[in-house]
């Protein structure tokens, strides 16, 4: 038997004098009623669970001393009736500080059903204790095919645990969080459109294969916390939450996985005070010295580097975008904290997230289906309320946030953004407010080409395509293939997804190329897709996307392949990459692509054929890449309504003439060096006599809780990310912009 530790027994109760004359008989039954009532009110004691792989003990603490004589065996079972204020603490199998012991059982927890009870605590020993899960090869079932044909894998018992699906399986990865609307013939096309837009890439469902797909399940529990725990190599996610609330995630190292953590409601079980604090994840080690990596840091490189920004990997320097969207890598499509149908309050505070294909991502998937229109905090209750604040993103190939659907009262403040793709994406979000602030972002390196100086064990892009007539193009056969999650096999090479009538939708090849997503944005939009039905694209309608007081060192544009939409972008400091820049290189700095074509940035979008490259008053670098000012509905119709506001800001380039003289941007904005000590080794402080230590406005709430830049006694005003003093700004002087403790 395991060694369980209980705390102390209730204190005795005290019977109530009563006053006045009563039967003795009578008084003694009161008083058991009432020694009663309060036994039932005093919780359970709480008890400290030690456990080790395999149980018997004796476990060790993190200083090699016996921590329990005997211990159980991390698993389902011994977990199974967990009260509120239980800790389950995993111990080390060896005295040897610098062993490792490896947990390999995955373990589903259960929490008791009842609300705001104090949470059930997972505590690990750090890097001691390591949770160890399943390869990416063993969730599928089978190597990729070396034939061009449909694979299935797995035997018939596995495919028999999966229930039929009620409609065709979404080419969306996570089809159990966002099962696409079809129609008896298949997929509808501004659906399948869509899905190439928002696919999120891990299942979570729990049918067949993908039941064993995460390292720590949680079932239906209110309030689980996990802490000081290490994860390898748990595909497909680290942690696994469903039908959850109040789930936390802390001070853990993750290496591998889709998902660190993630998440799904319901209404039926609403998830809801998810927190992912102080956790480093890196997703793709293949540019890492694996045995060296600790949550703290700093990195060690496997060119030999050592630094506290982490290093590219493979889906960085080698795979090209699209297969790692949608193709061969597509099990890296995932997130270090993932949400469908998760409601407020969500913080993402202090965290490390390095060599991954995105940070954060939270979708609405409940009302994919809802027309844009009908859309509010009633009728879609999710991602309210959101904190992402102070975290690091490091060689993040796609977005470090991104929020779809529907999202609401969001913070997105004081993060540093290096070597990104495209940092902030609110394509086909609706909602509002989202608040921008205080954030740095810079860069030093370019996906998928081959750096001078880099790590040379890391091969550049490179691909080896072969014509296939049937798609009309040509499609590297390692590369251009999708694994079906839903139905367990591998698809031919080239087909995205397959209908309920068996039709195929074919890759794009040029979202394939080596070439692709090269260029970056800061803020992603876009336009709605062509043949999208009416009142079905999503903009941020209930409130605008203030984005304020950041500081930027930028090789690509501020936005582009769509239109800005209800945008206020107000004192941030730009710095673009052009000779003479601090850490200005030729080939590093130079606009990709050189030649600007409409026909080919604004392909599939309404509208796509009239976007324009908007280049600054100074410089060859573009403000704007494959833009329009005014964002356009379904029928192209522009959205006036949703006309944004750029003033105050402060660019090395200015800013784009035509849209000065023709909508009336940056009236007060001003060109010149913003003043940054080093930005490009992300030192946004402010030199003496900086241009940026000064603004003519400041960022105010107001009585109604929007914001305005409006004028400040005594020049306390300024852009971008640090004050005259190089304070990081704190955001606006409203009790709203108080983090959470």
């Amino acid at each position: 038997m395991g060694t369980i530790d209980d705390s102390v027994a209730p204190a005795e109760l005290r019977p109530v004098r009563c006053a006045g004359s009563l039967p003795r008989r009578l008084l003694a039954g009161l008083r058991l009623s009432a020694g009663l009532l309060l036994l039932a009110a005093q919780p359970a004691a709480a008890r400290t669970i030690y456990v080790t792989p395999e149980g018997g003990g004796p476990g060790y603490g993190a200083d090699g001393r016996v921590a329990a004589p005997r211990t159980l065996a991390f698993s389902t079972e011994a977990v199974r009736g967990l009260q509120p204020g239980d800790v389950v603490q995993l111990l080390a199998d060896s005295p040897a500080t610098d062993a490792v012991t490896r947990y390999r059982r995955r373990v589903v927890l259960t929490g008791p059903d009842r609300r705001d009870v104090p949470p059930i605590l997972v505590r690990g020993l750090g890097p001691r204790t390591r949770m160890v899960g399943r390869t990416i090869d063993e969730i599928r079932g089978c190597p990729m095919p070396e034939d061009d044909i449909e694979q299935p894998c797995g035997d018939l018992r596995t495919a028999l645990a999966a229930p039929p699906p009620i409609a065709p399986p979404s080419p969306d990865l996570l089809g159990a969080l966002t099962v696409a609307t079809t129609d008896p013939a298949g997929e509808r096309t501004e659906d399948r459109d869509r899905s190439r837009r928002s696919r999120l890439a891990v299942p979570i469902g729990r049918a067949g294969r993908l039941a064993d797909a995460a390292c720590l399940d949680i079932d239906r529990a209110d309030g689980i916390t996990i802490e000081d725990m290490a994860f390898e190599g748990c595909w497909l996610a680290a942690v696994r939450a469903t039908g959850s609330r109040r789930v936390t995630l802390r001070r853990s190292l993750i290496i591998g996985s889709s998902y660190g953590l993630a998440a799904r409601g319901s209404p039926e079980r609403p998830s809801d005070t998810l927190v992912v604090e102080d956790v480093t994840w890196v997703q793709d080690s293949s540019g890492y010295d694996e045995a060296a990596l600790t949550r703290e840091g700093p990195f060690r490189c496997r060119d030999g580097r050592i630094t506290a920004l982490g290093c590219a990997g493979l889906i960085w320097r080698s795979i090209p975008w699209g297969a790692t969207h949608h193709g061969a890598y597509d099990h890296f499509n995932g997130a270090l904290l993932g949400g469908a149908d998760v409601r407020g309050p969500i913080v993402f505070r202090r965290n490390t997230v390095l060599s991954a294909y995105n940070g954060i991502r939270l979708k609405a998937a409940s009302c994919e289906d809802l027309k844009a229109s009908a859309l509010s905090a009633a009728s879609c209750p999710f991602n309210q309320d959101v904190w992402i604040t102070d975290n690091l993103f490091a060689y993040v190939r796609d977005n470090p946030v991104e929020l779809e659907t529907w999202a609401t009262d969001v913070r997105i403040a004081r993060n540093r953004i290096v070597n990104s793709h495209a940092w902030f994406s609110f394509d086909d979000m609706g909602g509002g407010p989202v608040y921008v602030y205080g954030n740095r972002g810079w860069f030093d390196d370019v996906p998928a080409i081959d750096r001078p100086g880099r790590d040379t064990s890391l091969p550049p892009c490179s691909r080896q395509p072969v014509e296939k007539p049937a798609a009309a193009g040509a499609f590297d056969p390692k590369l251009d293939r999708r694994y079906d999650y839903a139905r367990s096999r591998w698809l031919p090479v080239g087909v995205e997804s397959v209908g309920r009538s068996g039709a195929m939708t074919w890759m794009d090849p040029g979202d394939q190329s080596c070439e692709a997503s090269l260029q970056g944005r800061v803020i992603k939009f876009a336009l709605p897709p062509l043949g999208a039905e009416p009142d079905s694209y999503r903009y941020a309608e209930r409130g605008p996307i203030y984005v304020f007081n950041n500081s930027w060192y930028l090789r690509s544009p501020v936005t582009g392949i769509g239109a800005a939409a209800n945008l206020r972008h107000w004192n941030n400091a730009l710095m673009f990459c052009e000779p003479g820049a601090p850490g200005a290189d030729p080939d590093l700095c130079r606009t990709r692509p050189e030649t600007f074509d409409a026909s080919a940035c604004g392909r599939g979008l309404v509208r796509g054929d009239d976007l324009a490259r908007y280049p600054g008053e100074i410089g060859t670098l573009p403000f704007f890449d494959c833009f329009r000012w005014l964002p356009v509905d379904e029928r192209g119709h522009d959205r006036s309504d949703l006309a944004s506001e750029f003033d105050h800001d402060v660019s090395s380039n200015g800013f784009p003439l035509l849209l000065m003289r023709q909508r009336g941007i940056e009236h007060h904005g001003r060109r010149g060096h913003p003043g940054f000590t080093a930005p490009e080794r992300g030192d946004f402080r402010l030199l003496p006599d900086a241009l940026a230590a000064v603004a003519a406005c400041a960022v105010t709430e107001t009585s109604d809780h929007s914001l305005d830049c409006s004028e400040v006694p005594n020049g306390r005003a300024f852009a971008g990310a640090f004050d005259p003093e190089n304070r990081l700004y704190e955001g606006p002087a409203s009790a709203r912009f108080h983090p959470p403790e």
